[in-house]
């Protein structure tokens, strides 16, 4: 560590406490909760919270103060006002793993994640308001530990801005954003409650723009048109990784294995099952062996799942922590990034790079993505020569492309390097974590207000 890194992390003692509310709570396995992890890597325990809104499981290894309040609570304070949300405690975990074991294989919200219609939203949405989420015992969390900065995590639902809002006003402290996907550019649809629940979004991360001290972007393409659109004060911060130290990669003449690991939302394993069909036709056609192994935290449900499983090509394998995904990528030949082509997910993702792609980097294999050339991820890998990468949904293009990646030892060891060297240089865990302790330490509460 440089000795500006030295003189910051003795300076712990002066951090201000930081209260972060957003969906997921720290995670070492989940995208979303995993960055909040590296942003906060050198933070004082003692000085950081956090209020999160899911049935998510959360990682105690570095923040030690939980409240959680989600969508079941707030259905049930629809009739019993008692329900409150909880503190969440180390003692906990055995009980929330089974909670969310349960919510992940009920049939009937495994269909409701799937189709998540404007309806649904707006329901949710009405649902919260009518419930209320100012409950005594959230505020009881909030009075004692006492946060002097609000960190949010931006999404596509109205109801979490609002009660950063209120935080915020309550308390009189100031505001950090990150911002993720983009979820407040509309799509043409003549449903009036996709309109209604997109106005109202946009004024609350209006709100959020104006107030936030800083506002942390995942890319320079966000930032750039988040600024034009919502003005703000920006700062870029992708995902960073701590070095893997795997094995240095040798080059595969046998089967050559497909990792991906990652969400299959938005479609993104339809992208896969193209890979997995070239698999299967290039062994059949060249004699090629080539494997796609999946890996996700969240079951695709039955449809995605058969498509994916094409024994002995592609196979979907379910979840793995952070310890098996290391073993996993020591013996791939490939990882395998994608994003969708139909133009409601392209919307989606148009500005987002992808949190796994530094992890990627750091791990020392190759990339190989597949993905529309106007979305932020796949433009970041172009730019940047870090892959293989196929820019067409056209199945013939995607099967030249793995033929590429399979037949070429020299190019999958090339780009296995590059991508570490890259790595190193722009997604340091360090540097990332240093610059966002200065941040945060530089709020200021808004003069406006």
């Amino acid at each position: 560590m440089n000795e500006s890194g030295s003189s910051n992390l003795q300076n712990l003692r002066s951090m201000p406490r930081v209260l972060v509310v957003a969906y997921n709570p720290f995670s070492d396995t989940q995208s979303n909760g995993k960055t909040l992890t590296a942003f906060f890597k050198f933070w004082d325990p003692d000085k950081l919270a956090q209020l999160y809104l899911t049935t998510d499981v959360p990682d105690f290894s570095l923040c030690k103060k939980f409240f959680q309040i989600n969508d079941f609570d707030v259905f049930k304070r629809l009739f019993n006002k008692k329900i409150q949300g909880r503190e969440i405690r180390y003692s906990d975990l055995s009980g929330l793993r089974i909670t969310k074991q349960r919510v992940t294989n009920n049939p009937v919200l495994k269909i409701m994640r799937q189709n998540i219609s404007p309806l649904m939203r707006f329901l949710r949405q009405l649902m919260w308001q009518i419930a209320g989420y100012k409950t005594n015992a959230l505020i009881k969390f909030i009075d004692d530990f006492d946060p002097q900065v609000i960190f949010f995590v931006s999404s596509n639902g109205v109801f979490p801005f609002y009660l950063t809002k209120w935080i915020c006003e309550r308390k009189k402290i100031p505001l950090i954003t990150q911002t993720t996907d983009d979820y407040v550019t509309g799509n043409f649809t003549l449903n009036p409650l996709y309109w209604i629940h997109l106005i109202r979004l946009k004024r609350a991360f209006q709100w959020a723009c104006l107030y936030s001290t800083r506002i942390i972007a995942i890319g320079d393409k966000m930032a750039h048109e988040y600024r034009s659109r919502f003005g703000g004060n920006y700062f870029v911060a992708m995902n960073s990784s701590e070095r893997l130290c795997l094995p240095r990669y040798r080059p595969s003449n046998e089967t050559i294995k497909f990792i991906y690991a990652g969400n299959l939302g938005l479609d993104r394993w339809k992208v896969l099952a193209l890979i997995a069909d070239s698999l299967a036709e290039l062994y059949d056609e060249e004699g090629l062996k080539g494997e796609l192994s999946v890996y996700s935290l969240i079951d695709p449900g039955r449809h995605a799942r058969s498509a994916l499983n094409k024994s002995p090509y592609s196979f979907f394998k379910g979840a793995l922590n952070t310890e098996e995904l290391i073993k996993v990528k020591v013996d791939a030949d490939v990882l395998v990034h994608v994003e969708a082509f139909d133009r409601k997910n392209r919307h989606i993702t148009r500005l987002s790079v992808s949190t796994k792609i530094p992890e990627y980097l750091a791990s020392g294999r190759c990339i190989f993505a597949v993905g529309p050339s106007d979305v932020a991820s796949m433009e970041y890998l172009a730019d940047n020569d870090l892959g293989i990468l196929s820019i067409s949904g056209d199945k013939q293009d995607v099967k030249r492309a793995t033929r590429e990646v399979m037949i070429n030892g020299h190019k999958r060891m090339y780009y296995a390097q590059k991508g570490l060297d890259f790595a190193r240089k722009r997604h340091n865990a360090e540097d990332v974590a240093l610059s966002m302790m200065q941040i945060i330490s530089n709020a200021n509460y808004p003069a406006a207000y």
